[in-house]
């Protein structure tokens, strides 16, 4: 019940129920569609469960997204710019 209402929540109610090294390490929107498929994995609805190919799918989409994250949170901590202001 907690996860799917942090789910429907903010970011900092979504963070609040997930471990802190996984919180500072996972853009929001990946953690968000991965506490979204543990939720309908666990319904308790048979016919809202998802498929096992609906999970891969979502966990891909999910690691994609991260990976881009990284990128863009890796490009912003490299650019003279980012570096010049943390002085």
């Amino acid at each position: 019940m907690q996860l799917h209402v942090s789910i429907k929540t903010d970011d900092i109610a979504r963070r609040s129920i997930v471990d802190p090294f996984v919180h500072k390490e996972c853009s929001d929107e990946s953690l968000m569609k991965m506490m979204e498929i543990c939720v309908r994995c666990l319904s308790s609805e048979q016919n809202e469960r998802p498929s096992v190919e609906d999970i891969l799918w979502n966990l891909q989409f999910a690691a994609q997204v991260q990976n881009s994250w990284k990128r863009e949170t890796s490009d912003h901590r490299d650019s003279p710019i980012s570096s010049s202001r943390e002085i």
